[in-house]
C-alpha cells in the first residue's frame, strides 16, 4: 500500500516520521511531506496541489493536524467509496487517529488501527457495522479481493444487518469453498425452503440470473479469457467477441482477471488494446506448453498447421487458470476465437 503523509509544525513531523516509521516496518510504502514555514525541507506545493496529487497516485492519505484542515483540503476531490483512497487524520499530539474516508473499501479503519497500535494513539471509528460490532459486507468483499457490484443495494445489506434482519447469502453452489463460521445475521440461501419465491439478498460468484432484480453480486476476479484471433485483428472486434460470450453466458465481465494466448499473438495489437482498455494481464505461451495441456479440446487442423497447436484458445485460458477449470469452450465469430477458464477459488470468514 502506499501512503502519503502530511503535517504542519514541528511537533508534527516528529509523529510523521514515527508512522512512517512503523508502517514502513510492515512493508507500506510511505513518503512525508511538510507544509509549514521554518522547516527547511518544507513542500513548495499549496495543500491544494499536494492533495490532489495524493489523491490520484497513493491508496492512502494521512494528515497530521487538524480534521477542518484535512476535510477542507479533501472536500473538491471526493467522488465515490469505491475509487477514493483512504484518508486518516492524527492530531499532532499523537492521541486520536480518525478514519475520515473510505473506513472500509479503501482500508481507512484498518489502517487507523494499525497506526494506533504503532504509536499508541486512540482509534475513533465511526462506521455503524463496526461500532456496533456487525458484519460489513463492504470490508468482507475487500477482504475476499470481490468486486461490489451494486453500492446502493450493498448499503441496503448493511442496513439490514443493523436491524438484525436475516440476509440469505448464496455461493452459487461453492459451499465447499467457504472457510470459517457465517457471521450472525447471514442465512444460507439454499437451506431455505421454497427459494423460487425468494431470491438471495446476496451472491457471491461469476455468474448473473437474470431473473434476480434484487440481489446484491459479490463478483471474484478468477476468469480467464482464452483470445486466438487473425492477424491485426481490431480491439473492437476481440471485445465484441469477449463480450457476447460474456452475456451469452450470462457472466459478470467483472469477473475477468486476465487474457491468455499463444506467444506468437505477444505483440498482436487488438489484444494488447483490448488488455489495456480493461486493465488485464496478458499472459502467453508456446505451442510446446500449449500441447501440455491435459484436457478435451476443440481440435482445428488450421490452426495447428499455423501456430503447432490443435487449439489456442481454449488451452490458453485453461493454462493460465492455475491447473482450474474449463467452463466455455471454443466460441468463433469475425476471425476471433474466445474461450474461458476459472480458477479454484475460495471465500473467508474470519
Amino acid at each position: 500500500m502506499n501512503v502519503a503523509l502530511i503535517c504542519f509544525t514541528q511537533k508534527g513531523k516528529i509523529l510523521a516520521d514515527k508512522v512512517a516509521a512503523g508502517l514502513r516496518a510492515e512493508e507500506y510504502r510511505v513518503t512525508v511531506d511538510v507544509k509549514c514555514m521554518g522547516i527547511p525541507e518544507a513542500t513548495d506545493l499549496t495543500l491544494s496541489d499536494w492533495t490532489r496529487q495524493q489523491f490520484e497516485s497513493q491508496d492512502a492519505l494521512i494528515f497530521i493536524g487538524a480534521t477542518g484542515i484535512a476535510v477542507r483540503a479533501i472536500a473538491p476531490y471526493v467522488r465515490s467509496k469505491q475509487k477514493d483512497p483512504a484518508v486518516l487524520v492524527i492530531d499532532e499530539m499523537g492521541i486520536h487517529c480518525i478514519p475520515l474516508l473510505s473506513g472500509h473499501i479503501g482500508g481507512a479503519n484498518e489502517l487507523a488501527l494499525l497506526v494506533c497500535e504503532k504509536v499508541q494513539a486512540l482509534p475513533v471509528i465511526t462506521t455503524a457495522t463496526d461500532i456496533n460490532q456487525k458484519w460489513a459486507v463492504d470490508v468482507f468483499a475487500v477482504k475476499n479481493g470481490l468486486q461490489i457490484q451494486d453500492m446502493k443495494r450493498a448499503k441496503r445489506i448493511s442496513a439490514d444487518i443493523l436491524k438484525e434482519t436475516p440476509v440469505l447469502i448464496d455461493f452459487q453452489g461453492n459451499e465447499k469453498n467457504v472457510e470459517g463460521k457465517l457471521p450472525r445475521g447471514l442465512v444460507l440461501w439454499n437451506l431455505i425452503e421454497d427459494q423460487g419465491k425468494n431470491e438471495p439478498d446476496i451472491s457471491v460468484g461469476i455468474y448473473r440470473n437474470p431473473a434476480w432484480s434484487q440481489t446484491l453480486y459479490l463478483i471474484p476476479k478468477v476468469v480467464v479469457a482464452g483470445i486466438g484471433c487473425r492477424k491485426h485483428t481490431e480491439a473492437e472486434q476481440i471485445e465484441l467477441a469477449v463480450t457476447n460470450v460474456l452475456r451469452q453466458n450470462h457472466i459478470w465481465p467483472e469477473s475477468i482477471w486476465q487474457a491468455a494466448s499463444i506467444d506468437i499473438k505477444a505483440n498482436e495489437p487488438g489484444i494488447l488494446e483490448y488488455c489495456l482498455a480493461h486493465r488485464l494481464q496478458f499472459q502467453v505461451y508456446s505451442s510446446k506448453e500449449l500441447q501440455e495441456v491435459k484436457g478435451d479440446f476443440t481440435s482445428s487442423g488450421f490452426v495447428e498447421r499455423v501456430t503447432g497447436v490443435d487449439n489456442v484458445c481454449e488451452r490458453s485460458a485453461l493454462c493460465a487458470s492455475e491447473s482450474g477449470q474449463l467452463i466455455i469452450k471454443k466460441q468463433a465469430g469475425n476471425g476471433v476465437t474466445v474461450a474461458l477458464a476459472v480458477k479454484e477459488w475460495r471465500i473467508s470468514f474470519e
